[in-house]
């Protein structure tokens, strides 16, 4: 006897959008298309969802009317980085879509689109998901040498409430390996903090260039930041590539 047909599960779907009109015919497009959709006008309201809320993946404007969509990406990169999000951009202005990309946006999508090209970036950013801890890293990074970027998203990390989202699993306990030592924790001195901070960006740093062999414009591909501005992430760090090439160097020869 064979079994009944499994019943497909409904994926959801927070769609960040300020045009109304747009935000209606996306909400259409997507019900047809299988997604469970939830839309909100503007980026706090988002925000706001997304604090008691599990989405499959959020898809967002960059251009709202308060937080951007590029707050929305850095938001959900640090507070749940398993989450996808995908963004909507303008015709030309890719160098927006780029910048979302570096601060944890899993794909973009250029205005105007087809509703089936939407729903197979949708599928792939929710069916292939990247290992969030990369992106976070780089926004973590990104935040302490540019602070004036994230002015907003700082604040509104200071005004989410503890508790987890729900239907949404618990989030892990902290590790505590030796490998951990060093990393930020709450109820730190100020001055402690910062020091494990500026620990936590010198073994990034020095990570991207071990895997690169001392390669600054490769470790600065790794990051997706200028290779100008890692060169002055390494100089405010003390950091010194040279040691990684040598070291690289050093590896070859012993295994020729």
């Amino acid at each position: 006897m064979s079994s009944p047909n499994p019943v497909p599960v409904e994926r959801r779907i927070l769609v960040i959008e300020d045009e109304e009109s747009m935000r209606h015919a996306l909400t259409k497009a997507l019900t047809r298309g299988g997604w469970r959709v939830e839309a909100a006008p503007t980026g706090r309201e988002g925000v706001e969802r997304l604090r008691t809320t599990r989405y499959d993946v959020v898809l967002t404007d960059v251009r709202l009317p308060d937080l951007s969509g590029l707050d929305v990406v850095a938001l959900v990169t640090e507070t749940s980085p398993g989450t996808p999000v995908v963004v909507m951009t303008a015709f030309g202005t890719v160098e927006t879509a780029l910048v979302a990309m570096k601060r944890g946006a899993r794909d973009f999508v250029t205005k105007p689109f087809e509703t089936a090209a939407l729903l197979a970036i949708l599928d792939q950013a929710v069916g292939q998901p990247a290992p969030p801890d990369d992106a976070r890293l780089r926004m973590e990074v990104e935040r302490r040498f540019a602070p004036q970027d994230y002015a907003r998203v700082a604040s509104e990390l200071r005004r989410a409430p503890t508790d987890p989202p729900t239907d949404a699993p618990a989030a892990p306990p902290p590790p505590t390996s030796a490998g951990d030592a060093g990393l930020p924790k709450a109820g730190d001195d100020p001055l402690e903090l910062r020091d494990a901070q500026r620990r936590f960006e010198i073994r990034y740093v020095e990570d991207l260039l071990a895997r690169t062999g001392g390669n600054v414009a490769a470790a600065a591909r790794l990051a997706r930041i200028s290779r100008p501005n890692f060169h002055k992430k390494l100089k405010v760090l003390g950091v010194d590539p040279a040691k990684f090439k040598r070291a690289h160097r050093r590896g070859k020869s012993a295994g020729m």
